[in-house]
């Protein structure tokens, strides 16, 4: 990992190198960029990925002052600036889903998005799908370990700094964004606890240029239940 230097502090970042197109992997919230370590190896070689740890997210700064999801989304195109990156899919799990959608609404250098589980707004996601399918059937100490990780992330950050920025989060909406899109768009999700309201309470509007993936036996964790599965969608956006 490498860092570079903000106006908040250190944002840590990978970046593989390499040719073609680039992607730019964003992590959910008390996640971090290590999370993506098994779905970039199931990628081709030569693809220069980069992924980033948010603010007080891995080895990130943790920030003594208020910032907005739209602040995660500047330090992303700070970062992109920073590496000279002109066109770039970005992928991103839940909270780094939203950022990325944000991401794309600022900036024309984004040319595809892949989203995980990344809500449209977080009052959809809650009641969209039945319970118990939070973790998939990831086994108890990998559950342990994503719940460990989210625990300490957390109780880095002094509270009134968390509050306003998780008040940010909760008021985000992409609905106008991803109804007016015009870049290819692959909205996946977990196929465990789908019903028969779930596309209705996802919030996803009819575009000809999103395209919806389930993957069966899956729930919100996809990067770490099913990476060769995440691997293959992402290498069908690449965009020449």
């Amino acid at each position: 990992m490498a860092t570079i230097a903000t106006c908040w502090g250190e944002m840590a970042y990978f970046d593989s190198g390499g040719l073609g197109q680039s992607l730019l992997f964003l992590h959910g919230t008390g996640c971090d960029a290590s999370d993506w370590t098994r779905t970039i190896k199931k990628l081709p070689y030569e693809q220069r990925c980069i992924a980033l740890d948010f603010r007080g997210h891995g080895r990130s700064t943790v920030p003594t002052k208020p910032f907005t999801l739209g602040s995660l989304a500047d330090d992303v195109l700070y970062l992109s600036d920073n590496l000279r990156v002109e066109n770039l899919v970005i992928v991103g799990h839940s909270l780094g889903g939203m950022v990325a959608m944000e991401v794309a609404r600022r900036s024309s250098r984004v040319v595809g998005l892949v989203l995980l589980e990344g809500w449209t707004s977080l009052s959809s996601a809650g009641s969209a799908f039945d319970t118990g399918r939070f973790y998939g059937s990831l086994p108890e100490v990998a559950i342990a370990q994503i719940q460990q990780k989210a625990k300490e992330t957390r109780n880095r950050f002094e509270s009134e700094i968390w509050h306003d920025f998780w008040e940010s989060v909760k008021n985000f909406d992409a609905y106008a964004y991803l109804e007016q899109a015009c870049i290819p768009i692959c909205e996946v999700f977990g196929g465990m606890g789908r019903n028969d309201l779930t596309e209705q309470k996802l919030r996803i509007p009819p575009n000809p240029n999103i395209q919806w993936v389930w993957i069966p036996n899956a729930g919100h964790y996809l990067p770490h239940e099913c990476p060769a599965e995440v691997a293959k969608v992402v290498d069908t956006l690449r965009v020449p």
